[in-house]
């Protein structure tokens, strides 16, 4: 027989084979009576098409407005968006074998082996908790206060300085891509509490080759190595860079690394270090530019804020972590920011023990891949009033969003492996809105992309510019 011959036998061969699985994950699969479309119940092909596409999220939220709040999206995969699912599979401490683990299929970071708190088995996830919280203890969040007041200070002097035409700063009109300059502040940020040094964004006013952000494995070689050789570099002086900040005697604030230096082996800290200041850098500065982008597309919204902001201090120097924490009218921003543009939109997939589970109220069989779909959820009629609407209100006891059912609203998760960076996150977010919006008036430019059109791969797509228009306060418009 031929070499075409075999290949046109292994060929029909491979088609009745997946004919037969799709037949078999149609009609006879366990989950074959969860709603949903029978393309998707039948391959993965169509996520697949959708991830690749750019739109997986808007996708899964589709389906769950057309099926209901429980959906088959795969073969074996179902997508929830009720509170109670949130709570059955993220929220309650178990044991081992009754644990929804994290599914190493969906692996987007790290080295590949789960040595990180995000990826970490139950078994030993706790161990990773216990040497990383100090890190994020109240009064270690506080002695970070000098540093990212101080990154704070050189962003605000670098917008305020027309050099148009280098780098990113604001151009010749005060124009300025605010969400390059969010992603310096907050990569600089931590970096330096990764490695006792800022990688050096804020100064040059451009991104560094760290921030373009690592892949998933699997998509390895389709990445161009313009984007893949500078995060292997990236790896190479991270490892090089925790090695000197572990016998730099002067590195005294309780940065990140010291904390675990003495609990983890190297790759497991460098793990871990890269999981703390990529991850928490992309969802800070995700959150921070999309606060910027409805403040100013919002402008009733827009001067209640600012008007909160220049009437709580009388002058710039008190502006600090205590004080921002009491303005409540920023912290609706913020939460209705999470909700209408959850900076993870997509759900955070977990597998069903060997025993099985059930899950508001119906049985799934172990090994089933479950989650729970934030876009869906946060953005759902089922559950918001008004829900394409930004209305910070609905946080403050408007009458109006009583019925809203902010139970499903979770966007750092919830139980045992809450992000352990939320205090961090909000205080940062805070003190850099608030210093912004006490020294710049900011206008809407009509080339502004509204952040829920971005494309998403289970992040936002990066390096979409925000720009404004920067008026300093002190000169006035």
């Amino acid at each position: 027989m031929e070499l075409l011959q075999w290949l046109g036998v292994l060929g029909l061969f491979l088609a009745i084979f997946h004919i037969c699985l799709a037949v078999y994950n149609v009609f006879l699969h366990p989950l074959r009576a969860y709603p949903g479309p029978k393309l998707d119940a039948a391959s993965q092909l169509v996520y697949v098409y959708h991830m690749i596409k750019g739109d997986s999220c808007k996708y899964i939220a589709s389906l769950h407005e057309k099926y209901g709040e429980v959906v088959r999206t795969g073969p074996n995969e179902i997508s929830y968006m009720t509170a109670s699912a949130n709570k059955t599979i993220f929220g309650n401490k178990t044991t081992e074998d009754r644990a929804f683990e994290k599914n190493p299929a969906v692996y987007i970071q790290g080295s590949g082996a789960a040595q990180n708190i995000l990826f970490a088995s139950t078994r030993e996830h706790p161990r990773y908790k216990k040497l990383m919280a100090p890190a994020f203890s109240e009064q270690a969040i506080k002695e970070q206060e000098p540093m990212i007041q101080e990154y704070t200070s050189l962003m605000i002097d670098a917008l305020r300085h027309n050099r148009s035409g280098e780098a990113y700063y604001p151009d010749e009109n005060g124009v300025v891509n605010m969400g390059a300059w969010v992603n310096f502040i907050i990569f600089d940020i931590l970096s330096a509490l990764s490695f006792g040094k800022p990688v050096g964004c804020l100064p040059s006013a451009d991104y560094h080759p760290w921030a373009l952000k690592p892949y998933h494995p699997l998509l390895e070689k389709l990445i161009p190595g313009d984007i893949s050789i500078p995060y292997q570099t990236h790896m190479e002086n991270a490892r090089k860079h925790l090695r000197e900040r572990e016998q730099d005697k002067s590195i005294s604030r309780a940065d990140f690394a010291s904390f675990i230096l003495k609990g983890m082996t190297e790759d497991e800290l460098l793990d871990n270090i890269n999981i703390l200041a990529t991850a928490g850098s992309e969802t800070t500065a995700t959150t921070i530019s999309s606060v910027l982008y409805y403040l100013a597309h919002n402008p009733e919204v827009y001067q209640k804020l600012v008007s909160e902001i220049r009437s709580s201090y009388s002058s710039e120097e008190e502006i600090t972590f205590n004080s921002v924490s009491g303005l409540g009218y920023l912290k609706a921003v913020i939460q209705e920011t999470f909700r209408i543009h959850p900076s993870v939109p997509v759900g955070l997939h977990r597998i069903t023990p060997k025993s099985g589970s059930y899950i508001d109220g119906n049985w799934v069989p172990g090994g089933t891949w479950v989650s729970v779909a934030l876009l869906a959820a946060y953005r759902s009629p089922r559950y918001w009033r008004r829900p394409e609407e930004f209305i910070p209100e609905r946080w403050l006891g408007d009458p109006e969003f009583e019925s809203d059912n902010r139970q499903v609203w979770a966007p750092f998760s919830i139980g045992p492996r809450k992000c352990v960076g939320i205090n961090l996150a909000y205080l940062n977010m805070r003190l850099i809105i608030t210093r912004l919006l006490w020294n710049f008036d900011l206008e809407a430019q009509p080339d502004n992309t509204d952040p829920h059109e971005m494309k998403e791969f289970g992040v936002w797509q990066g390096l979409v510019p925000l720009n404004l228009k920067v008026h300093d306060v002190r000169f006035g418009k």
